[in-house]
């Protein structure tokens, strides 16, 4: 069970660099083609909508980072 965390580590980067570019072309896209001004919307904090949907984005990689630390803390439980 030893290679668990790390391939848990290493879909973890994975799914983060997938959330970074959604979010990155998304927000670049909607500069692109309605302006800075929509951007300043967007990003506004009592847009609950957005921060949501951003966080289910960024979820799965914090999933994955956080599935991994358990099972090394795990293999380190048992290793005593």
């Amino acid at each position: 069970m030893g290679d668990l965390p790390k391939v848990f580590r290493i879909l973890g980067w994975v799914f983060l660099a997938l959330a970074v570019n959604i979010v990155g072309i998304s927000v670049g896209a909607l500069w692109m083609k309605l302006g800075p001004a929509t951007v300043d919307l967007l990003l506004d904090p009592a847009n609950a909508t957005i921060w949501l949907t951003t966080a289910l984005t960024f979820a799965p990689a914090i999933g994955s980072f956080y599935a991994a630390y358990l099972l090394r803390r795990r293999e380190a439980r048992q290793a005593d």
